[in-house]
C-alpha cells in the first residue's frame, strides 16, 4: 500500500493542508502540527530542501510546487491528494514587496495576486468539494495587519492582504451550511525570512521605525501558530468570518 493509499484508510488522521510550508510561520506551523501524530500535514512550497529532517517525517507529505501555477492547482489535488478529506487548511504562502506606485506595472501586481490571493481562492474552490474537505472544517487565510491600516511603498502587498478579508466575509457565509469557519488572521511584522527581506531593503531608521510600532516588540513565529492552531481545532467552533489581529499592539495606536 503507498503512502497516500494508507492515509485515506486511516479515518483517525486529521489532514490539514498547508501552503508555503518551507518558510517563515508556515514551517513553524508544520513543526509543531506534525508533533501531534493523529495529525497528518499536507505542505505545499517551492523548496523541500528547506524542511530538513522534516521531510521525512512518517506524518507529513511534502508536495513541491509553484503557487504562482494557479491553473496547474487543482492538477496538483487530483494527482497527489486524491480521495483525501482535509479538515483544515491554512494558506501561510505569501510575497511581500516594497515598491513606489510609479515603477508597479499591471504584470507586477499580478505577480502579486497569484500567490497571495488567487492560488487561495483556487485551493478553497477545490477544497469547497465534499470529495476534498470535511464538514466542520476549519480554513485559514493569513492577511496582515496591513490589509486594514495600509503603509506607503506596499500597494500591492496591502491591496492583495485586504483581498483576502473579502473573501473570508463571502465564504464564511457560503460553506456554514456545512459548518466550515473560515477565518484570516492579521500579524504584525513577525520575524520571519520574508521579513529580514524586506528589512534589507530599508535603512536602519526605517527599520526601527518599524519595530517602534510595535508597543510589546515584533512577534515570532511561535505567537501566529498557537492561534492558528486554536482555530484549526474544535475549541472555536463558533468563530467564522473573522479577522484576528496579532500584531504586539500595532493597530491599536
Amino acid at each position: 500500500m503507498d503512502l497516500i493509499s494508507s492515509i485515506k484508510t486511516n479515518f483517525n488522521l486529521m489532514k490539514i493542508l498547508v501552503t508555503g510550508a518551507t518558510s517563515g510561520i508556515g514551517k513553524v506551523l508544520v513543526e509543531k502540527l506534525i508533533e501531534d501524530k493523529e495529525n497528518h500535514v499536507f505542505g505545499i512550497g517551492r523548496d523541500g530542501s528547506k524542511l530538513g529532517s522534516l521531510i521525512d517525517e512518517e506524518n507529513f507529505t511534502f508536495l513541491p510546487f509553484d503557487l504562482n501555477h494557479v491553473g496547474d492547482i487543482e492538477e496538483l489535488f487530483n494527482s497527489s491528494m486524491g480521495g483525501i478529506k482535509f479538515k483544515g487548511f491554512v494558506h501561510c504562502a505569501g510575497i511581500e514587496e516594497t515598491l513606489p506606485i510609479s515603477l508597479y506595472t499591471p504584470s507586477r501586481i499580478q505577480s502579486i495576486f497569484a500567490l497571495n490571493v488567487f492560488s487561495a481562492i483556487e485551493i478553497l474552490r477545490i477544497l469547497s468539494k465534499k470529495k476534498y474537505s470535511e464538514d466542520s472544517a476549519s480554513f485559514i487565510l493569513l492577511s496582515s495587519v496591513m490589509g486594514e491600516l495600509g503603509q506607503a511603498g506596499k500597494d500591492g502587498y496591502c491591496s492583495s492582504k485586504a483581498a483576502l478579508l473579502g473573501v473570508v466575509n463571502s465564504l464564511s457565509l457560503e460553506l456554514a451550511k456545512r459548518e466550515i469557519r473560515v477565518n484570516a488572521i492579521s500579524p504584525g511584522i513577525v520575524e520571519t525570512p520574508l521579513t529580514q527581506k524586506l528589512f534589507q531593503q530599508l535603512d536602519e531608521e526605517n527599520v526601527n521605525k518599524i519595530i517602534g510600532m510595535h508597543p510589546i516588540g515584533i512577534g515570532k513565529p511561535d505567537d501566529v501558530v498557537s492561534l492558528i492552531n486554536f482555530l484549526l481545532s474544535d475549541n472555536s467552533r463558533w468563530i467564522t468570518g473573522q479577522n484576528i489581529k496579532i500584531d504586539g499592539g500595532y493597530s491599536v495606536q
